[in-house]
């Protein structure tokens, strides 16, 4: 992979017209920012980056009015523990609590976000998900209804299969739903999302909690199935193979869209699925160049965008999907390893981190960059670029994000 740096900007024109706003929360779930309005602060769930010190919520000042833009404005570790891999983390629906967890330590960590924004507070540290509910490995975090719905990628002793926790709002266990666990499927579980108008949740596959760390992990041991559930009964309807990792569930947006793409890590490809008669098809959409390892996607609030994050690739794609079963290439800005991505409700900013894993980071600079996104293409934002490499602690990896 390359280590250095490229920046390929490509002009971008004022915006015209009103743009569709969205969550600012990839659960449609979750209450936040009002149309119009610019998030004030950027929130990045950070690993410290040798591990021996606690991991922490990094805040960062996202407003362009103030005198401290583009600057960290305070950290919040984890207590006392230290390992945790800080990985996802989400909102509750009201986006008043943050649930972070530690993909490694099992841990779930909980943030008062709403008494004081800029100054989040660590209310409760649940030491063991696998005692509370049965299940290791915390993943997606996704708000719904009284509380967070967590991807937990195993058993809580590190094989399969996987689950759905439901944690109530101040992390009470409520209910798990295991993964598909049979012979086409043993169990994977990766990311969730779900569309409640048409009564239907995908889940994801990668691997199970015990062969992650290690590197690479080996082929037989990653899954390449989606599954599709009935959303109101917690039941399979659908178990669909696609190529190895598929990982990012991104719905189209508004109570009219249908379809949604999926990044297949594994293969390089993102995959297409449409509702025809109540089943959902996939569809290989995008063949990427070998090994530059998608790592996550977004969809406009218009859905007439994508965006793709080429890890191994080293750049963010932009594609053109008013026909999203013919994807076309738009733009591309090249950047180091960037992973996780977080889209603005005006669909105009678009954040990007660069960690995806400890024992998969190379040696390179961790930043969250800004890029300017519009149908004409994207531009690195050079008024903010956020350095993780100069905590007191250290180096620190930046991974998921939510905008506030």
């Amino acid at each position: 992979m390359r280590r250095t740096i490229l920046l390929l900007l490509v002009a971008l024109p004022a915006w015209t017209g009103p743009m569709p706003s969205g969550p600012e929360d990839e659960s449609v779930f979750a209450k936040g920012l009002r149309p119009g309005q610019h998030e004030s602060l950027l929130y990045v769930w950070t690993s410290d980056a040798d591990a021996k010190d606690p991991d922490f919520l990094t805040v960062i000042d996202a407003d362009p009015k103030s005198p401290g833009y583009a600057k960290i404005i305070t950290t919040v570790p984890t207590g006392a523990t230290v390992d945790n891999e800080a990985h996802h983390f989400g909102y509750t629906v009201n986006a008043d609590r943050i649930f972070a967890g530690g993909l490694v330590s099992n841990r779930m960590f909980i943030y008062d976000v709403q008494a004081d924004p800029r100054h989040p507070k660590l209310i409760k540290t649940i030491p063991d998900l696998g005692q509370l509910t049965g299940y290791s490995g915390p993943h997606t975090h996704y708000a719904v209804p009284g509380g967070v719905m967590i991807a937990m990628l195993g058993s809580k002793d590190g094989v399969g299969p996987g689950a759905l926790v439901k944690l109530d709002n101040d992390g009470n266990f409520v209910s798990a739903l295991p993964a598909p666990n049979r012979p086409d499927d043993p169990g994977y579980m990766y990311d969730v999302g779900v569309k409640p108008e048409v009564n239907r949740m995908v889940t994801s596959s990668w691997t199970h909690p015990h062969h992650f760390r290690g590197n690479p992990v080996a082929p037989e041991n990653v899954g390449d199935a989606v599954a599709v559930w009935d959303w109101k009964a917690g039941t399979v309807l659908q178990v669909e193979h696609l190529d190895k990792m598929p990982l990012e569930v991104r719905w189209m947006h508004g109570p009219a869209a249908r379809g949604g793409f999926i990044n297949c890590a594994g293969a390089s490809t993102v995959w297409y699925w449409e509702d025809k008669d109540g089943k959902l098809v996939f569809t290989r959409v995008i063949q990427l160049p070998a090994n530059s390892t998608p790592a996550d996607v977004r969809i406009s609030y218009d859905n007439q965008l994508l965006y793709v994050s080429l890890f191994a690739g080293n750049a963010v794609q932009q594609y053109d999907i008013s026909n999203p079963l013919h994807p076309k290439f738009v733009s591309q800005v090249s950047l180091q390893e960037p992973n996780m991505m977080r889209l603005t409700p005006d669909s105009r900013r678009l954040y990007v981190s660069n960690s995806l894993l400890s024992n998969l980071d190379g040696k390179v600079p961790f930043r969250v960059w800004l890029l300017n996104v519009g149908p004409q293409g994207m531009q690195l934002d050079d008024k903010f670029v956020v350095d993780f490499d100069r905590f007191p602690t250290g180096p620190a990896r930046p991974h998921d994000m939510l905008l506030k």
